[in-house]
């Protein structure tokens, strides 16, 4: 079966898109803690986190360029232990994705539909990701290239019309209450950083996989470059202690803006950008997660698997909070961080040390070679079989 193909410029736009869009929307490393003014500090430790928590991901998929993080997981671990490994990692997917549709379903009913019952914005959204992820990664590729231009520069159009209205006077003083509260604000972006579990499943489908680290570390950076300007103009314009008191405040800043006398309410056009945004993030996931389940139950199609898994979606997404209130509670650092460390460093600890210690006994299973190479090895031994 061929394997479809994506090129490593189309995985920079998914990583970039996937993790800015949940920075946008609800800025942890303002509303999570109480680095206040000092969230610009946050945002640097934010690079330096996801940059470690990035290596262990993409450093495995180098070593078996041609296998999922699933494939990956068995072959090390067996097939017991691979598959608990494996169904933590797809758990991920599945709830990482119903709380970004339950945050973009809120975000449309507080501001523009708040009649529209919750199970239908949700149900619109999982159809579509679902479309997308049936028609496969190559396709979803092809519309990260298409959105990213718009979506970016829909941000930084966003932060030029904030120019006037910030007060950068409102990141001062710097650093006058200590590390603690940068420390504190940058654990929960840090642990968004899980989103990045996905690549464990891209990496087969990559051009040139042994890239793929300089790949995801370059979207990773665009993206926190965004989190900075999104976080210093916030500041700026609401100040350090009423942006904490907002569920989106960026949102909240950006919405007193208008071009002229004849254009207001200007968020539509992020708030937009970002429903594109999300529409990206969320077939990567239910794409991801319906083949890694298909290669964990040893099934030929994952197609088979979107519609249950879109109501299964559509069910978690309503449950999982009563209101966005909830959902601002859940991204707190002691509970969001520490949560998603464990789905980044659970599994991943757990193959890299069964890794090492193959290694060390000298057991460790060769990685999958390209299906050229492997048919030209049963031709080449077909003729050795008839000298």
């Amino acid at each position: 079966m061929r394997i479809e193909k994506v090129a490593n410029r189309q995985l920079i736009f998914i990583v970039f898109i996937m993790l800015t869009t949940i920075d946008i929307a609800t800025l942890p490393v303002l509303t999570s803690a109480d680095a206040l003014q000092d969230v610009w500090a946050s945002v640097l430790l934010v690079l330096a986190g996801a940059v470690i928590l990035v290596l262990p991901i993409t450093e495995l998929g180098a070593r078996f360029p041609r296998e999922t993080i699933v494939e990956i997981s068995q072959k090390l671990l067996g097939k017991a232990a691979g598959g608990v490994v494996s169904l933590i990692i797809l758990w991920s997917f599945l709830h990482l994705v119903s709380i970004e549709t339950r945050i973009y379903v809120e975000m449309i009913i507080d501001s523009f539909l708040s009649e529209t019952p919750i199970v239908y914005l949700t149900s619109v959204l999982v159809l579509a990701a679902a479309a997308a992820a049936y028609a496969g990664i190559e396709v979803i590729g092809r519309v990260a290239d298409f959105i990213f231009p718009f979506f970016t520069f829909v941000l930084l159009a966003s932060f030029a019309s904030l120019v006037k209205e910030a007060d950068f006077t409102n990141l001062q003083p710097v650093l006058a209450r200590g590390a603690g509260p940068v420390l504190r604000g940058s654990i929960t972006s840090i642990g968004s950083s899980a989103h990045l579990l996905t690549v464990g499943m891209l990496i087969p489908n990559l051009i040139r996989p042994r890239r793929g680290t300089a790949s995801v570390m370059a979207g990773v950076t665009a993206s926190v470059l965004i989190l900075l300007l999104t976080a210093v103009f916030t500041v700026g314009v609401l100040g350090p202690e009423a942006g904490t008191r907002f569920v989106f405040p960026f949102f909240k800043a950006i919405r007193g803006i208008a071009l002229g006398e004849f254009l207001e309410r200007t968020e539509i056009l992020i708030i937009f950008a970002w429903g594109l945004g999300i529409f990206i993030a969320l077939s990567v996931f239910i794409y991801c997660g319906a083949q890694g389940a298909a290669q964990l139950f040893r099934l030929d199609n994952y197609r088979h698997l979107l519609l249950p898994m879109g109501v299964f979606w559509v069910v978690i997404t309503i449950q999982n909070f009563e209101n966005a209130f909830q959902i601002r509670s859940f991204f707190t650092y002691e509970i969001f961080g520490p949560y998603l460390f464990f789905l980044l460093l659970f599994p991943y600890g757990s193959l890299w040390a069964a890794y090492f210690f193959r290694k060390a006994l000298g057991i460790l299973p060769p990685p999958r070679q390209s299906e050229g190479k492997e048919a030209g090895r049963r031709k080449q031994g077909k003729k050795e079989g008839k000298k």
